[in-house]
């Protein structure tokens, strides 16, 4: 099968590519749309890998909706006052100013498809990801709660 990689088609192995930096512990994302990569004004939308033991720390949007889907492995997901378990095929709707994370307990990485609208949740994972090949250093949590909260995401503490 030949390829045919354009900014309107994203293979599982492309897209904009960042490792996420500690104190999350979430593995990777490949961002595939938004305004930088596609000119796309209404949406982004990525994939997410989510490590053994890792998460998806509990925040809100104050200006997007999210959809996440999970495409492979299980966990939890922690939405307003409600946590419920997942499995691969799962779909999870978060309207804006909902409290919301992602928890992998499991013995497998989590995979997950992000839609968010309006975009902006792809600019925050620039600024706490690293591209391949450069060295990431941790932020502290103070840190990643400061870059987040600069692209309109609230992380709540514990």
């Amino acid at each position: 099968m030949r390829r045919t990689s354009s900014k309107y088609v994203r293979h599982s192995d492309e897209g904009e590519l960042l490792w996420l930096r500690p104190p999350t512990r979430s593995g990777h994302v490949f961002i595939k749309v938004d305004p930088t990569n596609t000119s796309s004004a209404r949406m982004a939308m990525g994939t997410q890998q989510v490590e053994v033991g890792g998460r998806i720390p509990v925040h809100r949007h104050d200006s997007q909706d999210e959809i996440l889907f999970v495409y492979a492995g299980q966990g939890t997901v922690i939405v307003g006052d409600e946590r419920a378990q997942f499995k691969a095929g799962t779909t999870v709707f978060i309207p804006q100013g909902v409290w919301h994370g992602v928890e992998n307990a499991s013995d497998e990485p989590l995979q997950v498809v992000w839609v968010v609208s309006p975009p902006g949740l792809e600019a925050m994972f620039r600024e706490i990801g690293t591209p391949p090949g450069e060295e990431a250093k941790s932020l502290t949590p103070e840190e990643f709660a400061a870059v987040a909260e600069r692209h309109g995401m609230r992380v709540k503490s514990h």
